[in-house]
């Protein structure tokens, strides 16, 4: 074998070896996106992309710090919520970073936490600090309004939208799931009172409940507010993520504390797998589900199921069933 020939095997040989170990680690990019796959959000900007229990691909936003709430807009691209810079980052459906980035930006100080999207495709912005108000804005990034929610222990923090396109539900890490008509601009009465503890994610149910994450566990409320159901997996204190599977029949939470995962059964509790992103304690904050159902219309991607397919779908299994706190504050 001549030395060019000698030369080019061995740099072959490097390329698919370092390929190989790419893969292993979970840092290969370019990976399509399919329904089901999870994303976990593990700080120094990183978001981790899981399929059938086994990690594919790790992505930067580039913009470092802690990584929170993220949603698909209707082609699939997914954003993400850049807690620690107060902007966000958005993808396409193969991991790419997407220009601009940061797409939108706010004030560092304001704690990007969560986003959702509505029908039409514009998506609201809860933030943990800053003015603490909910942000709206369209579709290509335009500022649309910003409402001055009631607070309790940090912000407009984690929210979700209902299918009506004007209830927002959310919660200020304290004991209450709040609500705000975003069309009238007018603070709504409380729907719950969860006790003691503190209130992070959640998500609307089609039979008018939702679920929360409740730091020691998760919470299932139904439509009149009361606690039917809980969820939990042993040694786990620090829910803080959650969002539902585009199934229709279960939902996955992420523990802040530990850095890891679970999917469980809605109907029956059961938990049904778990999984460890690796990255230590206090990094996990945030999940979300490429498709994932999501009342309000939009953010679960091209194949998600929404209103009113998931009202049909959930009742099925929910219908007559009854029955983190954040350990050092982020940024």
């Amino acid at each position: 074998m001549n030395s060019h020939l000698k030369s080019q095997r061995i740099a072959a040989e490097i390329t698919l070896a370092s390929a190989m170990l790419l893969s292993a680690m979970g840092t290969a990019q370019a990976v399509p996106f399919q329904l089901g796959d999870v994303f976990a959000a593990t700080g120094s900007g990183n978001i981790q992309h899981w399929r059938s229990g086994s990690l594919l691909a790790t992505y930067s936003t580039g913009q470092g710090g802690y990584t929170t709430g993220m949603a698909f807009d209707s082609t699939g691209n997914l954003y993400v919520t850049n807690f620690s810079a107060g902007n966000v980052t958005r993808f396409d459906n193969t991991g790419s970073v997407l220009p601009p980035n940061p797409f939108v930006t706010n004030d560092s100080s304001s704690s990007n936490e969560s986003i959702v999207f509505d029908a039409a495709g514009n998506f609201y912005i809860g933030q943990a600090d800053g003015t603490a108000d909910v942000m709206k804005y369209a579709a290509d990034g335009t500022f649309l309004g910003r409402y001055d929610v009631a607070t309790e222990g940090r912000g407009s923090d984690w929210i979700d939208l209902a299918a009506d396109q004007k209830t927002l539900f959310y919660t200020s890490e304290g004991r209450y799931i709040k609500r705000y008509d975003v069309a009238a601009d007018v603070q709504l009465a409380d729907f719950a009172n969860l006790g003691g503890g503190t209130a992070y994610a959640l998500r609307l149910l089609g039979d008018g409940g939702l679920l929360v994450a409740d730091s020691a566990d998760i919470k299932r409320l139904d439509a009149a507010g009361n606690v039917i159901q809980t969820y939990d997996m042993a040694g786990q204190d620090n829910w803080f993520a959650l969002n539902l599977d585009p199934d229709g029949k279960t939902f996955w939470s992420g523990d802040l504390g530990s850095g890891k995962f679970a999917q469980f059964d809605i109907a029956s509790s059961a938990l049904l797998g778990s999984y460890d992103t690796g990255c230590g304690s206090y990094c996990l904050a945030g999940l979300t589900v490429y498709g994932e159902i999501t009342a309000g219309g939009g953010g679960g991607g091209p194949t998600a199921v929404h209103e009113p397919a998931s009202l049909a779908l959930m009742s099925i299994g929910l219908l007559g069933m009854g029955g983190i706190r954040r350990a050092g504050n982020k940024g």
